[in-house]
């Protein structure tokens, strides 16, 4: 969730435009117009807004529309969210689908961007190789080479690219292994930098020998490995590749955090059901948020109280009605330090579809 950092505006008005789009046609086909539809909204309450000067109003919307003009609406997922304020744009495709909306306020309208980061699978994929060894950071099915930090690694020198010269020694072999443990140290210390900015799973994939040279200097377990020689593997292929292993890493994970939840239940560190989980959240008591992949819910806010979406409250003033409380509770927990684990439907059944292992 470290995007979220970047994700705040430089002062008001910060204006976020969210639409759903559509992967294949005939869907697509009206995506162009639906966008159009909402920056001309977003002009219209821009220019429309007393408190924001006519210069500010016409530099956010020019923003705002530049970024916009820019998105290739045939290579999409399930939404877009667009920001804007004063001096700065973002742009975000998500792989959820998301209301359409154009809110103006003092902050963005982040919450369907933090769901739909907790729902996906970001990870590292290192492909082991002397010419050379490739790092791909991986966001599901989407691959893109790494090229800092030193990537991609080629081995040169004695025992690489130059070989080792005959008057090498009684037992070159010894020799050749000791350089590339050298080399596979100095692959070890820039993944470490590169992961301790964005930590995430780390897959590798390389013939018997490297991985267990590798897994020496390593030091900590793989999240899965896949043996082969893939020096020449582009982006779809290693995905192929990966496909299975992150299928059941992903598994693994879901089974670690419902294990931790019957632990937290045992220790009485636990709430279940949307209301308590919500108010729990808000509060920052979360840890570690649970909640099924196809869990979302409308709810009214009256008081710091939750209700259904059915019950309207009256007294006392009307109430707020958020689209998505389920979403509500996913960001609330991930701005404030905690983690999220979506699990597959039913596995929360009989806790509402929705659990929190609080802090204390």
């Amino acid at each position: 969730m470290k995007d979220l950092a970047t994700l705040t505006p430089s002062g008001y008005p910060a204006v976020s435009l969210l639409m759903p789009t559509h992967r294949k046609a005939p869907g697509n086909q009206q995506d162009p117009i639906r966008l159009r539809n909402l920056l001309s909204e977003a002009r219209r309450r821009l220019e429309s807004d007393e408190t924001v000067p006519r210069d500010v109003a016409n530099q956010v919307y020019d923003e705002i529309a530049t970024a916009a003009e820019r998105v290739d609406l045939r290579h999409t997922g399930e939404g877009l969210a667009l920001f804007a304020s004063p001096g700065q744009v973002h742009v975000r495709l998500l792989e959820s689908p998301v209301q359409e909306r154009v809110v103006i306020a003092d902050t963005y309208e982040v919450r369907d961007v933090v769901a739909d980061a907790a729902r996906r699978h970001r990870y590292w994929a290192l492909v082991l190789s002397e010419q050379p060894t490739r790092l791909w950071s991986g966001d599901g099915p989407d691959l893109v080479e790494v090229s800092s930090h030193g990537f991609p690694f080629t081995h040169e020198g004695p025992g690489g690219t130059m070989g080792l010269p005959r008057d090498y020694g009684q037992n070159p072999s010894a020799h050749r292994d000791e350089r590339h443990r050298q080399f596979f140290r100095d692959i070890a210390t820039a993944l470490t930098d590169i992961d301790s900015l964005d930590t995430r799973p780390v897959f590798v994939l390389g013939v018997e020998r490297y991985l267990a040279l590798f897994e020496q200097v390593w030091g900590r377990p793989f999240a899965g490995t896949v043996t082969g020689n893939y020096d020449h593997a582009g982006a779809h292929e290693v995905y192929q590749l990966l496909a299975p292993r992150l299928a059941a890493y992903t598994a693994m994970e879901q089974v670690a955090a419902l294990e931790s939840l019957d632990a937290a239940r045992g220790a009485n560190r636990f709430a279940a059901g949307l209301p308590e989980v919500w108010s729990l959240a808000q509060q920052g008591r979360g840890a570690h948020l649970l909640v099924e992949e196809g869990y979302h819910s409308p709810a009214w806010v009256h008081e710091d109280h939750l209700h259904p979406p059915e019950q309207e409250p009256h007294a006392d003033g009307p109430g707020t009605l958020l689209d998505d409380a389920v979403d509500d509770v996913v960001e609330s927990v991930a701005r404030q330090g905690g983690d999220v684990t979506f699990v597959g439907d039913d596995s929360l059944a009989a806790d509402g579809r929705i659990a929190l292992i609080v802090r204390y």
